[in-house]
């Protein structure tokens, strides 16, 4: 049986963090055996609040669990420390959460199913909204919070929702693409986007990916996230993410087209403001036009400093 290691990443999140060990509580293991896996949670905001939760909740995991903590503000840092603690473990399998997403019991053994079934070093699970997520009409019809779409792909070839909240890679992938400081490159370690860059590298490496559709983890978000400004500063973020992947990644006549793109859409968003007539559309031409702004800053070679500060 392989040994696998869960990897959660938390940053000022002590009551987000405290759902997600409860819900471990009653993780479902499958054929699993709770000797072959390891809880390692990676603070990367040590101010004793997550360490206090982590030792409330140890003695009542069927799991063992590792409090690490991480000095380096940044989202790659974090990741990567929580890599280094798994393959030093033995871990032949990491699989991460985000610490403000709740899994579903079942969500590892169904990862590692689909990793047996198919041997790919790269597995997708799912996500879907909260049963219960109280929206303000004027942002559900946001582009994030629309639920997912099993088939879709980006324009690398891979599910367009995939993310570190709910992904199982194996060592052999997570080695081989491993520079010195570890698999999550370090330039996203501020604007975000990490994840993303290792999925695109495993692919073009010849690594290949599946997708355990049965594997769900419930998205969730912080009641700041719920604000327009939350909501403003996801799309510059976001914006931003994208160009910095799209430099890593495609070929510069890609890239040209790509930033006069995003002159046409701060173009377009700007004329569609006066007409947004209710309070819906407004928030949907403000967040393609927060979209827009943050590619533009990003094209002028800056990087949105989202995930080192403190959270609001």
């Amino acid at each position: 049986m392989p040994r696998v290691a869960i990897c959660v990443c938390t940053c000022d999140r002590p009551a987000l963090l405290a759902r997600v060990l409860d819900v471990l509580q009653r993780i479902e293991l499958g054929d699993l055996s709770a000797s072959d896996l390891l809880l390692a949670v990676v603070d990367n905001r040590a101010d004793g609040t997550a360490r206090s939760v982590c030792e409330s909740y140890a003695p009542r995991l069927p799991i063992p669990m590792r409090f690490i903590e991480e000095a380096r503000p940044g989202i790659s840092f974090a990741r990567n420390r929580a890599t280094a603690e798994a393959l030093a473990w033995g871990a032949d399998m990491v699989a991460f959460l985000d610490d403000d997403d709740v899994p579903q019991p079942d969500w590892l053994w169904r990862l590692v199913a689909k990793q047996r079934e198919t041997g790919a070093d790269v597995v997708f699970g799912f996500w879907c909204l909260p049963s219960d997520l109280k929206l303000p009409v004027w942002l559900r019809n946001t582009r994030y919070f629309r639920p997912p779409v099993r088939d879709d792909r980006n324009r690398f070839g891979l599910p367009a929702w995939a993310g570190t909240y709910n992904v199982l890679m194996t060592r052999r992938v997570l080695e081989a693409l491993a520079p010195e400081d570890g698999p999550f490159r370090n330039e996203f370690a501020h604007c975000g986007g990490e994840d993303s860059d290792l999925f695109i590298r495993a692919k073009g490496a010849g690594f290949a990916y599946a997708c355990a559709h049965d594997s769900i983890v419930v998205r969730a978000w912080e009641p700041s996230r719920l604000t327009l400004g939350g909501v403003l500063r996801r799309g510059f973020l976001r914006g931003g993410s994208r160009v910095h992947i799209a430099r890593a990644h495609l070929s510069t006549e890609q890239v040209k087209a790509l930033a006069w793109s995003s002159w046409r859409k701060l173009a377009k968003s700007l004329l569609r403001l006066p007409f947004g007539w209710n309070r819906s559309k407004m928030v949907g031409s403000l967040l393609s036009l927060s979209h827009a702004l943050g590619e533009i800053y990003a094209w002028a070679g800056m990087r949105y400093d989202y995930y080192s500060r403190r959270r609001p």
